[in-house]
């Protein structure tokens, strides 16, 4: 089965209506990091390294790589819109730890297997790291990942994924109306 059929048939696209995000502003470690949508002040700052980001971005490509036909975690800013959310003040703290725990999890998983940090490694090795890491308690970390790349897939631009609609052009998903016109959740 391919992957745009799979995600259409279990009704992930139904996540669009609903993104969880409130648009964010945060200083990151490394400006690269922040992401241009982001202008609120109710931000905290992330303890996540850029070895840990880019073991997150790492994983992220290779649970959600880029085909000829379909786009990739980083065509959908899958590491921006994870950073947005995770820098937003009123998330739960869990999230940030589950995701900075298991990026320290799976790079420590890569030096023992391989002697080499999760971004160094090959394909293959990438996979058996995920896979082991996976076994070792590692599922939730996976999944809440997964979770995180189909919003920035799935999610209305205006949140900071799907640059371009490209993840609804790739799923032929038309969006209701009226859309989103600010980046703010109002509570």
């Amino acid at each position: 089965m391919k992957r745009r059929t799979f995600l259409i048939a279990t009704g992930s696209i139904s996540i669009s209506s609903s993104p969880l995000l409130m648009a964010t502003e945060a200083d990151p470690i490394e400006p690269r990091l922040k992401p241009a949508f982001i202008q609120s002040k109710q931000t905290i700052e992330l303890d996540l390294t850029v070895q840990q980001w880019d073991t997150i971005a790492a994983a992220q490509e290779h649970l959600f790589p880029a085909e000829p036909d379909s786009p990739g975690a980083s065509d959908v800013n899958a590491q921006d819109y994870l950073h947005a959310i995770l820098a937003d003040a009123n998330r739960e703290e869990t999230d940030r730890q589950l995701i900075k725990q298991g990026a320290i999890k799976l790079d420590a998983i890569g030096q023992q297997q391989f002697n080499k940090p999760f971004v160094e490694l090959n394909e293959f090795d990438r996979e058996t790291s995920l896979r082991t890491f996976e076994q070792e308690g590692g599922r939730a970390w996976i999944m809440t990942l997964l979770g995180y790349i189909f919003e920035a897939l799935l999610a209305d631009p205006i949140y900071g994924g799907n640059p371009q609609t490209v993840g609804w052009q790739w799923l032929q998903h038309h969006p209701g109306f009226p859309r989103p016109q600010t980046r703010f959740h109002q509570l």
